[in-house]
């Protein structure tokens, strides 16, 4: 419980929410979420989730998301000042985040922090968007027939708003050996395919865009390195929440799936522009 002039601080935990869909929680995040005093959380958790903290508890939103306009320095500062006044008064503090506290979620931050601080603090994983979006659109991150060994997970851009700093000549030089998933890509998305293809990533590249995943909202849009700005302008795709990017073999794995449910269509037809690079092998897809 809170208590002014407390003599010890109160324990802080890192909590990843998971991607979107509350059922995805971990056990430890619900009991943490049920035990706090406090919760500092992000802007996109839902409404199901916080219905788990106690009636008695404050709940305090960061507001923190993807385009922000607020200044993301002074509020991460603004974040880590509240963790610890509210530590000081002996609370259970639960800092509440979208995806996993590591990946991309500034979690290493805030733990630095706490810790210099000297506030007991605990991290608590939570799914990540890339994962989550990939179970949801069964959609392997890696499978033997695709070729895709390795798995790169980038954020698509900088907090000056411009391209990430990263080898894109790597990058797309792997493109049909490898699954990219960008986080925060869409309003980059062009200079992200543009730059891709001008370091020679093939144009047929499977690509996939995946909207609110795991929600009830979650949308999907399937096409290559070449075609999707086009099919994004078409579709008017991205207006409703956070969109990943997912580039290679596997994006195309739906269409895969779709043919070995129905053979008889799979005899008949070629396969769709979506699985452009690939070929059938043996009843599976490969590079």
């Amino acid at each position: 419980m809170c208590e002014s002039g407390a003599l010890r601080l109160g324990p802080v935990a890192l909590v990843g929410a998971g991607p979107g869909d509350p059922e995805l929680l971990t056990l430890r995040a619900v009991r943490r979420l049920e035990a706090a005093d406090v919760v500092l959380h992000d802007s996109l958790i839902p409404e199901e989730v916080l219905s788990l903290v106690p009636k008695t508890a404050k709940l305090i939103s960061v507001g923190k998301r993807c385009g922000d306009v607020k200044d993301r320095g002074i509020q991460q500062k603004e974040i880590h000042e509240l963790m610890l006044a509210n530590s000081r008064r002996g609370c259970r503090v639960v800092r509440l985040k979208c995806g996993d506290p590591f990946i991309f979620g500034r979690g290493g931050e805030e733990l630095e922090f706490l810790t210099a601080h000297q506030v007991p603090c605990e991290v608590v994983p939570g799914i990540t968007s890339a994962l989550g979006a990939a179970a949801s659109c069964q959609v392997p991150l890696t499978h033997r027939g695709f070729n895709t060994n390795h798995v790169h997970l980038c954020v698509g851009q900088s907090k000056a708003k411009t391209l990430p700093d990263m080898d894109w000549k790597e990058l797309a030089n792997r493109a049909m050996q490898q699954t990219a998933v960008f986080y925060m890509g869409l309003k980059l998305l062009n200079q992200i395919c543009a730059t891709l293809k001008e370091h020679g990533a093939p144009a047929d590249t499977p690509m996939m865009l995946v909207e609110s995943a795991t929600s009830p909202q979650q949308q999907s849009l399937h096409a290559t390195l070449g075609t999707m700005p086009e099919e994004v302008l078409k579709q008017d795709f991205g207006a409703g929440g956070p969109v990943l990017i997912i580039l290679g073999p596997t994006a195309c794995f739906p269409a895969h799936l779709e043919s070995l449910a129905s053979p008889s269509k799979k005899r008949r037809t070629e396969p769709s522009p979506a699985v452009a690079g690939a070929q059938f092998l043996g009843g599976e897809l490969a590079a």
